[in-house]
């Protein structure tokens, strides 16, 4: 028992280091999960990628900046498995905000639309410029606080998402919602607003003391 608690700290020592050489951290130290990569490409440095405090990553999530594209992640975001964040100009994920398994947040097109260059691209090798994201058509992306977005879902580029709106699962938003929303559909429509005035469930005797304290009852 001793021996794989001794492990588990030098483990968790090597992921810290290894993310502090990719990342600029505001806060602690995230918590991260087996597979969780980040990936500085074509000039992108550790000031690319800023994560707040009481932040974390479960299993297989990727991480990527290219050509200096700008990620930034609030305080107490959290990140299920296999998500993928693809930046080459701006990507913002505001406080609080949750991320389900499986959802594609990606400010570029990946390759270019057009016929001609994608056939041409097809001949050069893996790393070849004709295949960096810069050359496809890309907008930042704006994610605010409080949000859910749900599982299998896809945030395209120029898109941004008002506080406290929830994406359903398997959605493609491919333009804004606003704050206290829910979009969903491929591609996402608005089909609830004016969440914030739902009434929270009072079944949860934790949440009811902290209610009450804060609104001073």
């Amino acid at each position: 028992m001793y021996l794989k608690t001794i492990i588990k700290t030098l483990l968790k020592k090597r992921v810290a280091k290894e993310i502090m050489s990719r990342v600029t951290l505001l806060g602690s130290v995230p918590e991260i999960a087996d597979g969780t990569t980040f990936s500085l490409k074509r000039g992108s440095t550790k000031s690319d990628i800023i994560v707040g405090n009481d932040v974390g990553f479960f299993s297989n999530c990727t991480v990527v900046s290219t050509n200096h594209g700008k990620i930034i992640i609030g305080d107490h975001v959290r990140f299920q498995r296999n998500i993928r964040i693809l930046c080459v100009e701006r990507i913002v994920i505001g406080d609080y905000t949750a991320v389900s398994s499986n959802v594609c947040i990606t400010d570029n097109n990946n390759h270019p639309i057009n016929p001609e260059y994608r056939k041409y691209m097809r001949t050069t090798p893996h790393g070849s410029d004709t295949r960096s994201w810069i050359h496809a058509d890309h907008k930042p992306i704006v994610i605010g606080k409080n949000c859910w977005i749900g599982e299998n879902s896809r945030i395209q580029k120029g898109v941004t998402i008002g506080d406290n709106s929830i994406i359903a699962a398997c959605s493609v938003v491919t333009k804004d919602v606003p704050a206290n929303c829910i979009a969903a559909g491929n591609p996402a429509r608005i089909v609830k607003t004016d969440i914030d005035k739902i009434p929270a469930p009072t079944s949860c005797k934790e949440f009811n003391d902290y209610k009450a304290k804060k609104d001073g009852k």
